[in-house]
């Protein structure tokens, strides 16, 4: 079924089903643009146009702008700036300086890209087709709470 599938979705007919008998419409996919190290480039930017989801990293703070482009790195305003540009949805910043308090760096980017996140470690993005919304920050503690509920939810049922 898979290679059959596959022409299908070309626009082939495959044993006399038509493509528009078994097929919706055509819709866009979901594009995630995860950079690593970086400081920031017209490659990134166009790579990263219409996203919606930006990966970046924010190693520094705007007032270390210069120490960041000698390490190449970003501030958490440039990574910002880029996702402004490139028109994603979502920017999430990583691989952040312990040196600076968490809001530091989410309210610089929140200030030019308001949809700015910092996810932590295990927190995911829910990143749903664009019809059905937004991507969304959903933080470990979060999910595993409603792990609980459902777990417990399923138990009072069975008992």
């Amino acid at each position: 079924p898979g290679p059959e599938f596959g022409r299908l979705q070309r626009g082939e007919t495959i044993r006399g089903v038509r493509p528009e008998q078994v097929l919706g419409p055509a819709r866009a996919g979901r594009k995630v643009v995860i950079s690593g190290d970086t400081s920031p480039s017209e490659t990134l930017q166009v790579a990263s146009d219409a996203a919606d989801l930006l990966v970046h990293e924010a190693t520094f703070a705007e007032e270390e702008r210069e120490r960041a482009a000698e390490t190449g790195h970003s501030t958490a305003a440039q990574a910002a700036a880029l996702a402004r540009d490139a028109r994603v949805t979502m920017l999430a910043l990583t691989h952040f300086s312990t040196r600076y308090p968490t809001g530091l760096l989410r309210d610089e980017a929140r200030a030019i890209f308001p949809r700015t996140v910092l996810p932590r470690d295990f927190d995911s993005i829910d990143i749903p087709f664009p019809e059905r919304g937004e991507p969304e920050l959903i933080r470990w503690e979060e999910r595993q709470a409603g792990e609980a509920e459902e777990s417990q939810a399923m138990a009072d049922r069975a008992g």
